[in-house]
């Protein structure tokens, strides 16, 4: 049963950003689901991490061994920063898992808390984001191909935390709710070998009476062939210090493009 869903998340994936660019005949595609026994021992539940703060692990090294994607731990060069971390934690209760110990968790209506069927389309893995660009520095998590080699990205599925999603509601301490007429948006910016952007692709998040609370397609397309994409948000959600808002979001199902040697 399990193999079927990650069959069925695969093959909806990769139908949903079939055409990003001119198919060939040396055209290969591949769908980074998150899912399967490479990708366990990077799971937090593997090592009992329920939130970001408890996952300062060494070797927290992940790359897809069919494309070579990878991407930086949350926790990189010993301090917490900018990155990603694959979870399967999963709930529908904002009043219990809408603060920070609880940032790994994704936000799934069917759920009251699960480590299973979390993920797109039924499937338990996914990547939960932190981090941005901000006066403070440059922590977007980063997206890379660890052979150095250009490809597509055609898109991804994207969705909102529990804690993004309470403190957008009801806000907390250091940030106010999504008021009327502000926003959050989410930008991924693509990179080519020399390290020159290839262009931007902007998402709104979250508005006031209209947040993400399910797998939302996000084609990135546009990008064109990259070696990198870094993922940012920002709103006008603000306190004394600037943006306020959680920098948290869910990823999965990376759709891949390239050229066949």
């Amino acid at each position: 049963m399990k193999k079927m869903r990650l069959l069925a998340a695969m093959f909806a994936a990769a139908a949903m950003f079939a055409s990003c660019s001119e198919d060939g005949p040396s055209t290969e595609t591949a769908v980074v689901t998150f899912e399967g026994s490479e990708w366990t021992p990077f799971v937090a539940s593997s090592f009992d991490a329920t939130y970001t703060g408890s996952v300062a692990t060494p070797d927290y090294v992940w790359k897809d061994s069919a494309t070579s994607l990878t991407g930086p731990n949350i926790f990189s060069g010993g301090y917490f920063s900018g990155g990603w971390v694959v979870s399967s934690y999963n709930s529908n209760d904002l009043a219990t898992y809408g603060d920070y110990t609880s940032d790994l968790y994704v936000y799934n209506a069917s759920n009251e808390n699960s480590m299973t069927r979390g993920g797109h389309n039924g499937s338990d893995t996914f990547l939960i984001g932190y981090g941005n660009k901000s006066d403070w520095g440059d922590y977007r998590p980063t997206l890379r191909f660890a052979d150095g080699k250009a490809r597509v990205v055609c898109g991804c599925y994207v969705n909102s935390t529990c804690y993004f999603l309470n403190i957008a509601r009801n806000g907390n301490y250091s940030s106010p709710a999504i008021a009327e007429g502000q926003k959050v948006e989410i930008h991924a910016t693509g990179y080519d070998a020399a390290g020159n952007e290839t262009g931007t692709v902007t998402m709104t998040f979250a508005e006031k009476d209209k947040m993400i609370t399910d797998w939302t397609a996000w084609d990135l397309s546009s990008l064109g062939e990259v070696v990198e994409v870094k993922f940012d948000m920002t709103g006008d959600v603000e306190n004394e210090y600037g943006f306020s808002m959680p920098t948290y979001y869910a990823i999965d199902d990376v759709t891949v493009e390239w050229q066949a040697e």
